[in-house]
């Protein structure tokens, strides 16, 4: 009487090895983005050396400090605005694409 487990499991539950393969991406992306980072960073510091006279011996020493700032803080910035811009196109694509029914069968 009634529906197994393993047909409810096979019915509704995620798919394992696709479970598996977004964890495995994800690590991915996120090691990709560190060494991006530190690439970011290592030109940032190659660019002042060579620059920092011309930099800071200059008649606008105040704006040159500040875009400095500005460019050490870019990764920290910009981080919050693309995840927002990316939260809401994913909802407006889930919007118009969202499997409402949870069937095997269409």
């Amino acid at each position: 009487m009634g529906v197994s487990n393993t047909h409810l499991e096979q019915s509704y539950s995620a798919d394992i090895q696709k479970s598996v393969y977004t964890q495995d991406e994800t690590n991915n992306i996120y090691v990709v983005n560190r060494y991006l980072g530190l690439l970011y960073y290592g030109l940032l510091m190659i660019y002042i050396y060579y620059k920092y006279d011309k930099l800071m011996y200059s008649s606008h020493y105040y704006r040159n400090i500040f875009i400095l700032l500005l460019l050490l803080a870019y990764p920290y910035i910009i981080y919050p605005i693309q995840y927002f811009i990316y939260n809401i196109i994913l909802f407006i694509i889930r919007i118009f694409y969202t499997n409402i029914y949870k069937t095997n069968h269409w």
